[in-house]
């Protein structure tokens, strides 16, 4: 899809105004009478609490507002309902909120209004509950409910400038990957495979996950194996699922609904299809670098350990159907999909950095390596031994290793969830195994929540388990076994008990590789690691892209019974997504209203969105909408400033700035989309800063240039802020050179400016940022008014007479 692009610019010089930075800033005329209608929400006290929505309302009516109104849940049918019946009886025809975030409800906003008649994206939702009540304490009401009518203020000078346009749809693409072929990724192509083309990849040389390491499930009991092969069965047969194994995701372009993605498929010396598992290379074969990962492993196919073949191609020739390659350097396979679900799984974390447990010694091993012993995976015989072959007749299990740990710089804060049950489970199969056997639980807290999961922990006891809560100080191997010093906080008492076996029950750490595979789909990653939910409660598997959903471990420790939920929630997403066809392309693309065919703008962009040309025999820029990322760089470095960002332009975002300023002086921040969702946290998190600060949501901050920046300070900010979250390397990697730029050409206002790099996950440190950058302003106002004074004393009056005298 491509939109030329017209000569130049028609302007009406009668709706020119000026304004700050040597620009003008236009003022369409309106198709129709600009009608704004403003809505406040109480949110049940999440926002009246603090803020006093009755005073703004009063405030507003002072406004060129049409209607100002104020409920106590807008989001609710009865609050829909005003603002619906409000534009049908012609009383306005662009609405302003104020209430929570837009990542809440904004969609849910901009179909009401649609219904009702209007163009879904003349509504503006100011967030004065995650960025204002919640960030800010009682003792700062005032000064919180000046910000919130500031911003909606802002909000109000915007909405006058808003262009009334609408969304280019563009196909998608009818058909999904899926990352992970774990039981949650395994679900979600199972669900899915039915109406839709699924890839589906797994980094492994089989699938199956964790899952099929595990020997029983809990709380039931029954055989994992069992579960899951039929359903690895189903995926390798079923006719819509293209299964790839030993893959990993090489490089992504396109966008949501429309995916390029290249997969490089790792050399595996076997053809998956071709070979019928004889065995006779096995045979063959005197170094052992030919195998089946294990016995129902899919594909049931064989594969080449490169590390030891010598490459005497001796198995190449006694294989009956020519499936052995061993030159094979695996290969590139280019997809294209219109939707992914993300499923990597979990991985458990290595504990080694704990030196006094250890963990070198062969008796101390990890619940995962305790599973597999008695699993379909087994090297044992599905037998469970000592490294002696001996089987362990006194067992310890020590639960939290590296959980819940708040001091030391290797553990993870968050509670791994599965552990107090797998562990009790594992207790339980040793009694089952040998009912003299001798089991010891060393827990911080048991956690037994969910259905038969309080009676599972009751069983445990009925057999004798000894249960001590209390940590394990140290693990000392000596000649007899391995001694346990630990403290039992129960009864206050230390104690040392010597173990034949001790298994470690270590943190669940997000699969190595996530991170990446997230940031080619603009994923947001938490501090945890694992994948950030686009919201915890009423999106749990959704993500900030509209085209990507997650499921399973990749989200946060789970067990089997959630991972696959939320592999069935995934696929019904992927379904709902896809069924619509098309995909809205975001109006903020940007726009060429005037171009002398310079070619600055095609230099710089990123994406390869823009070419020259051909239009009445003159060069001009051209826009490919469907590579184009909206990320602003061609509005800057356009010399004729003829790019805008649709519904972004210089002139709304200046007259948004102004409108917020009009009451007092503040800091400006300008943020992008994935930093806005961590100043989101923050509030979430009732972390306090300045009221001084008041945001600015914008596409990307490389579409501010120096007008905007000179016309906010000259519309009274005290400070800006430059705050970006993406962590796309073709905008970071500029963000230092755009900083450099505009400070240097707003260097005369002598007022400060920061740039800074936030991520979704790092709202703590956005905080921090907003209130050291807030104490800065206030410390040089302090100066200011301080040299004032001084200056003032020096011409008084009385202090002239007085020098006079002397």
């Amino acid at each position: 899809m491509r939109i030329r692009n017209p000569k130049s610019e028609i302007r009406n010089p009668k709706s020119e105004i000026e304004i700050g930075g040597n620009m003008k800033s236009e003022i369409r005329n309106p198709k129709s009478e600009i009608k704004i209608g403003v809505y406040l929400c109480r949110c049940g006290g999440n926002i009246s609490d603090i803020v006093d929505v009755s005073a703004i309302k009063e405030k507003c009516k002072k406004e060129k507002v049409s209607v100002v109104n104020v409920q106590d849940y807008l989001c609710s049918s009865t609050g829909q309902d005003r603002i619906k019946k409000d534009i049908e009886k012609g009383k306005i025809n662009r609405v302003v909120l104020g209430s929570c975030s837009p990542k809440l409800h904004l969609e849910t906003f901009r179909k009401m209004v649609k219904n009702a008649g209007i163009n879904p994206f003349l509504l503006e939702i100011t967030n004065i509950r995650e960025q204002c009540s919640w960030v800010h304490s009682d003792k700062d009401r005032e000064e919180a409910t000046k910000k919130a009518y500031c911003l909606i203020k802002g909000a109000i000078r915007r909405m006058e400038k808003l262009e009334d346009i609408e969304p280019i749809k563009k196909e998608v693409k009818n058909k999904v990957l899926v990352i992970g072929g774990g039981i949650a990724g395994i679900t979600s192509a199972l669900e899915l495979a039915d109406d839709y083309e699924v890839t589906l990849i797994e980094k492994k040389p089989y699938i199956g996950g964790h899952m099929i390491g595990l020997s029983k499930t809990f709380p039931t009991l029954d055989c994992s194996q069992c579960i899951l092969t039929p359903k690895m069965v189903s995926v390798y047969n079923h006719t819509n699922i293209t299964l790839y194994t030993q893959t990993e995701v090489l490089d992504v372009s396109g966008g949501p609904g429309d995916y390029k993605i290249t997969l490089f498929l790792k050399p595996r010396g076997v053809d998956i299809e071709k070979c019928v598992n004889c065995g006779l290379c096995v045979k063959k074969c005197k170094e052992d670098a030919i195998y089946l990962p294990y016995a129902q492993a899919i594909p049931q196919a064989h594969m080449i350990n490169f590390e030891k073949c010598v490459k005497c191609g001796e198995c190449e020739k006694v294989c009956p159907r020519n499936a052995i390659d061993i030159t094979d350097e695996g290969r590139e396979v280019q997809i294209e999909v219109g939707s992914v679900v993300i499923a990597t799984g979990f991985e458990p974390m290595d504990v080694s950095y704990i030196e006094e447990y250890n963990t070198w010694h062969p008796d101390i091993i990890n619940a995962v390596e305790f599973e597999e012993m008695l699993s379909a995976k087994s090297k044992t015989g599905m037998r469970l031994q000592k490294s002696d072959g001996s089987f362990p007749n006194k067992t310890a299990f020590v639960l939290c290793v590296g959980s819940r740990d708040y001091n030391s710089k290797n553990g993870n804060k968050y509670c791994s969830k599965v552990c107090c049950i797998y562990s009790q489970k594992h207790a339980q199969l040793i009694k089952k195994m040998n009912s003299e056997a001798e089991v010891w639980l060393f827990y911080i807290d048991m956690r037994s929540a969910g259905r038969r999961f309080e009676e599972f922990y009751y069983h445990t006891q009925e057999l004798g388990i000894q249960l001590v809560r209390g940590k394990v100080a140290e693990i000392l191997p000596e000649d007899e076994g391995l001694r346990v010093n630990y403290e039992d906080t129960l009864l206050g008492l230390k104690g040392s008990e010597v173990f034949d076996m001790v298994v470690l029950c270590p943190s669940l750490n997000p699969s190595k590789g996530t991170d990446k595979i997230a940031n080619k789909f603009q994923v947001p990653i938490g501090a945890d690691g694992f994948i950030e939910e686009k919201h915890v409660k009423i999106d749990p598997v959704n993500t900030v892209n509209a085209s990507v959903f997650a499921a399973g471990c990749a989200l946060g420790p789970k067990d089997i019974h959630d991972s696959v939920t939320e592999g069935i929630s995934a696929a019904h997403k992927v379904a709902d997504f896809l069924k619509k066809s098309f995909i809205e392309i975001p109006i903020s693309s940007p726009e060429i209203k005037e171009c002398n065919g310079c070619g600055k703008c095609i230099e710089e962009c990123p994406y390869s969105a823009l070419s020259l040309s051909i239009v009445e025999n003159r060069k001009v820029a051209e826009l490919d909408l469907l590579k184009c990322q909206q990320c602003g760089i061609c509005v800057p470095v356009c010399p004729l400033k003829g790019i805008e960002i649709k519904n972004y332009t210089r002139y709304q975002l200046m007259a948004q700035a102004k409108g917020i300023l009009e009451e007092g002086s503040g800091v400006i921040a300008f943020i992008d989309r994935e930093a806005y969702a961590a100043a989101d946290l923050a509030g979430v998190n009732r972390m306090v800063y300045s009221p001084l600060i008041r945001f600015i949501e914008v596409p990307s901050i490389h579409l501010l240039d120096p007008d905007i920046i000179s016309g906010t300070y000259e519309h009274g900010a005290s400070g800006v802020m430059l705050i970006e979250g993406t962590t796309d390397e073709k905008l970071t990697t500029r963000s230092k050179n755009l900083y450099k730029n505009l400070r240097k050409a707003t260097k005369k206002y002598k007022k400060p400016i920061k740039y800074s790099h936030i991520e979704t996950a790092q709202y703590e440190k956005l905080n921090h940022l907003l209130n050291v950058f807030a104490d800065q302003i206030k410390e040089k106002k302090e100066k200011q008014k301080q040299k004032q004074k001084v200056e003032n004393e020096a011409i008084s009056p009385d202090n002239t007479r007085d020098q006079g005298e002397s």
